[in-house]
């Protein structure tokens, strides 16, 4: 899993096809063993690149994209944003959407 560590960065990642990003921040607790249950996940999609990017670190994207809790995984397509989950992650509806864009 890549790290982001700057907007700009984050804006040219996102123009590929479908791109994963989890944001997060260094002190929530609960943000390290989603982030490993997400890599454990994507393992069945290794054609999918993941990025995490902490929100300390890149401040511009919790304003940009309304980031108001942690973790929030973000999926985008070509730049647009085609879903969100944030706190409690449904790793199914994630599945249903990959096995959709994928097939």
């Amino acid at each position: 899993m890549k790290l982001i560590k700057n907007y700009s960065d984050f804006l040219k990642i996102i123009e590929s096809e479908i791109v994963v990003v989890i944001a997060k921040t260094k002190t929530c607790s609960v943000c390290k063993p989603l982030t490993t249950k997400l890599e454990i996940f994507m393992e069945e999609y290794k054609d999918i690149p993941v990025y995490q990017l902490y929100l300390e670190d890149v401040e511009m994207f919790q304003g940009q994209h309304l980031v108001f809790t942690v973790p929030t995984i973000l999926i985008f397509n070509q730049q647009k944003e085609i879903l969100r989950e944030s706190r409690f992650i449904d790793f199914d509806k994630i599945k249903r959407l990959f096995d959709l864009y994928l097939s």
